[in-house]
């Protein structure tokens, strides 16, 4: 009896123990299970939220990037070696870059004081301003100034565009009771407000044109000084012998001159002796009158 309930007591504690263990294990499976289960959720859903927060500003960051308004301007100063040649050679690759010459203005000195210059203001297309600069600064000898200047003008091109909108919704409104009134004093103010509002609009129109082509195309102005020719001691005309030579001939020349004189002067001496003796004479005699 004492053994069969030995048997029974180590029996229970073996199941016992197995379904302890088993529920330690569910336990523990169950436990970082849920934890497995809310972490990738949590995990999962804030950077979610914050990848889609980021993707629509960057989408709309883009957006407003793309369509910005911004103008470019460009400065070059450049030295060259014949102003004639680098001339032309703008006027060709403006008109191979489709732009158009805006203004120029150009000097010659009169004296070798002064180099030649020449200023040039031309438009190009924006996408392709800065090839045509490499174009300049690859013709050119010296660069002096090179400069390129962009400003945003998106709120001033979006203004100007609300405001041809608002006062065309005010335009067509106007048009609605011309074409209803019978009036004949209505009609007289409803066509002087329509005078105004379609001056203004034009006005506002080529205000609008101007930024536009301010974006679209890209203002370079250009300044141009020809280098002078520097004198070289290799140049064959630069010979001191020569110099010398022409240098002598000139004090002889000189020199002749001076004598020419001298004989001049002693040939008319006799004259020169009349003409002051009469003059002293006359005073002599008007002092003796007196």
């Amino acid at each position: 009896m004492i053994k069969l309930l030995t048997k029974l007591i180590v029996v229970i504690t073996l199941i016992s123990f197995l379904f302890g263990c088993n529920d330690d294990d569910e336990m523990n499976y169950d436990e970082p299970n849920y934890v497995r289960s809310q972490s990738p959720m949590e995990i999962s859903s804030s950077p979610t939220m914050s990848t889609d927060i980021n993707k629509s500003e960057f989408e709309s960051s883009t957006l407003n990037i793309t369509e910005r308004k911004v103008r470019q301007n460009a400065q070059l100063d450049i030295s060259v070696k014949s102003l004639p040649k680098s001339t032309k050679f703008i006027n060709q690759k403006v008109e191979e870059y489709e732009g158009y010459i805006v203004n120029s203005t150009s000097f010659t000195p009169n004296t070798g004081f002064e180099n030649k210059w020449s200023r040039i203001s031309v438009r190009i297309p924006s996408e392709k301003l800065n090839q045509f600069i490499d174009e300049l600064i690859s013709h050119s000898d010296e660069i002096e100034r090179q400069s390129i200047y962009t400003q945003d003008i998106t709120e001033q091109y979006i203004d100007i565009k609300a405001k041809i909108k608002s006062l065309q919704s005010s335009e067509n409104r106007l048009k609605i009771l011309l074409d209803k009134t019978d009036s004949v004093n209505e009609i007289i103010q409803i066509e002087k407000e329509l005078s105004r509002l379609r001056s203004e609009i034009d006005s506002l129109n080529s205000r609008f044109n101007l930024v536009e082509n301010s974006v679209i195309t890209s203002l370079v102005e250009i300044y141009m000084e020809e280098i002078p020719n520097p004198i070289s001691i290799d140049d064959p005309s630069w010979d001191t012998r020569n110099i010398a030579l022409d240098a002598i001939k000139a004090l002889s020349s000189f020199g002749q001159f001076l004598i020419q004189i001298i004989i001049f002067l002693f040939v008319f001496t006799p004259v020169w002796i009349l003409i002051a003796g009469i003059i002293y004479g006359t005073s002599r005699l008007r002092k003796r009158s007196k």
